[in-house]
């Protein structure tokens, strides 16, 4: 079904793309608002979801309109063509949960960002370094491992660690990303023990002497990618978006190093403008 999906989607994008070139000019300007779903809280989706949005803008000349939310709703939007687009599919399986739901509704591009990992982190100066000894410290931990938004796929996965791994004494505590990362600062500060949700790519790692606890049962996966996601009628209202999409892709260390600018006092507007006045062939391999 996925393949056949996406078979149907290349013949409507040579076709709608056939057909634009045969449009007068007053129709081809004529170019329909592009809405991109993203979690703001999250620092990644954040700056890819800006930057895939500028350069729409400013290359392609569509209207562009982003759409912050938590990550089921935004699963849900554009599978439900109340979003064109999202950059933040976190696969294969921080939202295997979100993609076995809705994967025959939407178009899977493919990754724009590769190597990810996900875990619970602490600071390198506790003695523990895989999930199931967290028990033996329960209390030292405060009884909880800080997360982030309630909703997303690390909070469910976590969830899902504490049954596997028999961390009975163990609470998720949701917040957020800024709260989860200043529990964390402070707790380094002052040599404390914390376990936090964690995964690259994120500014923290730059900034926190911190490693992934080892998890055997891979309840967080192997590794994975950030994955882009259409709405399957893209294809027709925007050929020229459809493709973007599908090209679109960041280096994770290029990414990483632009989390650090906006951590460091920098607007996300202000990064991503500068990123793509100093990457100007990458771009072009994006709308060419």
């Amino acid at each position: 079904m996925q393949r056949f999906t996406r078979v149907l989607q290349a013949g409507l994008l040579a076709a709608a793309t056939f057909g634009m070139g045969l449009l007068p000019a007053a129709h081809a300007a004529d170019k329909p608002t592009i809405k991109i779903g993203y979690v703001q809280s999250w620092p990644s989706s954040d700056i890819t979801t800006h930057l895939a949005g500028a350069v729409i803008k400013q290359r392609l000349g569509n209207p562009v309109n982003l759409v912050a939310s938590s990550a089921g709703p935004m699963w849900e939007a554009v599978a439900s063509d109340h979003s064109d687009a999202m950059l933040t599919a976190w696969l294969p399986s921080t939202h295997k949960t979100y993609y076995e739901k809705l994967w025959q509704k939407v178009v899977i591009m493919g990754p724009n960002v590769t190597g990810t990992r996900l875990g619970i982190a602490v600071p390198k100066y506790v003695p523990v370094n895989t999930i199931e000894q967290l028990k033996q410290h329960a209390g030292k931990f405060q009884n909880r491992i800080v997360g982030v938004g309630a909703g997303a796929g690390i909070n469910i996965n976590t969830e899902k660690a504490i049954k596997a791994y028999g961390l009975d004494g163990f609470s998720l505590q949701s917040s957020s990303t800024a709260a989860m990362t200043a529990q964390l600062q402070r707790a380094i500060k002052n040599k404390q023990w914390i376990a936090v949700t964690a995964w690259t790519p994120m500014w923290m790692w730059a900034k926190f002497d911190i490693k992934f606890l080892k998890d055997p049962k891979h309840i967080y996966g192997k590794g994975g990618y950030i994955g882009t996601v259409v709405n399957p009628a893209l294809a027709q209202k925007s050929p020229a978006v459809y493709s973007f999409f599908n090209r679109f892709a960041i280096p994770r260390a290029q990414l990483s190093a632009m989390m650090l600018e906006v951590k460091n006092g920098k607007s996300v507007e202000q990064v991503v403008n500068d990123w793509i006045k100093a990457h100007p062939k990458m771009v072009d391999s994006w709308v060419s």
